[in-house]
């Protein structure tokens, strides 16, 4: 309980100095104040919100899993920020000069300002994203449960989730809907993600350093340890790790909240000259000590424990229970700042290309509606980000919360990237067309949500009978094996 009691007060504490860091950072940027809020380096650090609970908790049990897979997930925005020249360059410039304020804009922007398609981007960002919201939300409520109780299985209990994206939802509507800004830019919202950049990267560096050299003894037996380990021995699976490392690099680019931090939060195309080598610098250093703190994991917890939750149960498992609490507190850093961003830019879409259209439409085109605009725009992002966290809840119960975290992560990145050919289409291809795009974004959509975000869903939404033989026993309908195609992995 004494262990429960400093949980709460240091989780109540950080909350509070984010609120605080916010909170001054938007009254700097709004009296004019605060260079530095405009840096390349808060800039940079903003990008780590890419690292949430799959990078700090998941990749520790997508290597006890799957071996050297887990550095896909770091490989392809590696290779997108190192090649920024020839794309986020344009990307940002695009951004910038039509004030875009969401992928959704843009994507419309560059296909004769279409809100159907528009409509359709946010849709399915809203339902891809869904899965995402989820394992952060999974990904806390294991954590505290870890100090909890002995067993950190969950208990299908949903007040600890509800509790979690209840207070998530307070913070993003406090710092992201507070007002209007024409270029939809959040400098509080930044700064905090800045902060929780540099814990998350300090508490996993320090259970790396306490597991190479408190345990192992140093860097040679490390490596003999990692040598003789299962891990040493997963083989590379060439079709997996090339259809992985597309994801992530989609991914990085078509996430609702990568794209705002790296396009819409963007106020010079400059920074990413330091974020080219710096944020692949970062993620190096978040994935450093991910293969010894599995091995240790693997070798000294019980059989059957999360491996997904080894940077917490390590420490703890040795008695350092300072360690574990500012492992837990880097964990908790990876979460929120995702949920929040993700929730406002998904808020910023549903209500410019769903509500206002709609409620345009029904109030006509009078003088009276520009006085109401306002009110109904922010009501309508705080309804939307009530909404988008009722969906992780959601998702959360209809998948069992039990799932890898990496698996969840997958799920969120393959429905994500079906934006990336209209995206890609609209920036370099003229002869791109509005149906073309929009028939690219469906059909990718249903592909998606039939063979890969069902199936996730606890087997509850698809009976036994369809994964088997099809819907109406028609074979080439499986949703694991899709018009026929059953030799590579689903993911692939």
């Amino acid at each position: 309980m004494n262990t429960l009691n400093a949980l709460a007060a240091i989780s109540l504490a950080y909350v509070a100095l984010l609120f605080s860091v916010a909170f001054f950072a938007e009254r700097s940027a709004a009296r004019g104040r605060g260079a530095w809020l405009r840096s390349p380096v808060v800039y940079t650090l903003s990008l780590s919100i890419y690292c949430t609970a799959w990078t700090f908790y998941g990749a520790v049990g997508y290597a006890a899993r799957s071996g050297l897979e887990f550095v896909t997930i770091y490989l392809g925005p590696t290779l997108v920020m190192i090649g920024w020249w020839w794309g986020l360059r344009k990307l940002v410039r695009v951004g910038r000069s039509q004030r875009v304020t969401s992928i959704a804009d843009l994507v419309s922007s560059r296909y004769g300002k279409s809100n159907v398609l528009a409509f359709g981007v946010t849709f399915l960002a809203v339902i891809a994203i869904t899965p995402y919201i989820s394992l952060q939300l999974q990904s806390i409520t294991l954590s505290i449960s870890i100090f909890a109780e002995p067993d950190p299985s969950p208990d299908g209990s949903l007040a600890p989730v509800v509790w979690v994206a209840a207070g998530l939802a307070v913070f993003a509507i406090l710092f992201g809907t507070r007002n209007l800004d024409a270029n939809e830019r959040h400098h509080g919202l930044v700064t905090a993600i800045a902060l929780e950049a540099v814990v998350k990267l300090i508490a996993l560096l320090a259970v790396g350093i306490f597991v190479v050299w408190g345990l192992f003894g140093g860097l040679s037996e490390t490596s003999a340890r990692i040598d003789a380990s299962n891990i040493g021995t997963f083989g590379v699976e060439a079709d997996r790790w090339i259809a992985i490392t597309f994801l992530a690099a989609a991914a990085f680019v078509c996430l609702p909240r990568m794209f705002q931090v790296m396009v819409v939060e963007n106020e010079n195309e400059d920074y990413l000259r330091t974020a080219s080598w710096a944020f692949p610098a970062y993620v190096f250093l978040m994935s450093l000590f991910v293969v010894p703190i599995a091995v240790v994991g693997l070798e000294i917890m019980p059989s059957g424990d999360n491996p997904d939750l080894f940077v917490l149960t390590v420490p703890l498992s040795q008695g350092r229970e300072a360690l574990a609490l500012l492992a837990f507190l880097g964990g908790f850093s990876s979460a929120p700042s995702m949920v929040i961003v993700a929730a406002v830019s998904l808020s910023i879409m549903v209500s410019n290309h769903v509500v206002m259209p709609i409620w345009l439409a029904l109030r006509g085109q009078g003088a009276a509606v520009s006085g109401d605009v306002r009110n109904v725009v922010l009501l309508s992002r705080r309804v939307s980000i009530g909404v988008v966290m009722g969906l992780g809840v959601l998702y959360y119960e209809l998948s069992g919360g039990g799932a890898a975290l990496a698996a969840i992560g997958l799920v969120a990145f393959a429905g994500i990237a079906q934006i990336l050919p209209a995206l890609v289409g609209g920036l370099i291809w003229r002869g791109a067309t509005r149906v073309g795009a929009l028939g690219g974004v469906g059909v990718g959509f249903a592909i998606w949500l039939w063979s890969f975000f069902l199936p996730g869903l606890g087997g509850g939404l698809l009976p036994e009978s369809v994964m088997v033989s099809g819907p109406f026993g028609i074979g080439w309908l499986r949703p694991y094996a899709l018009f026929g195609i059953e030799g590579p992995d689903p993911v692939v």
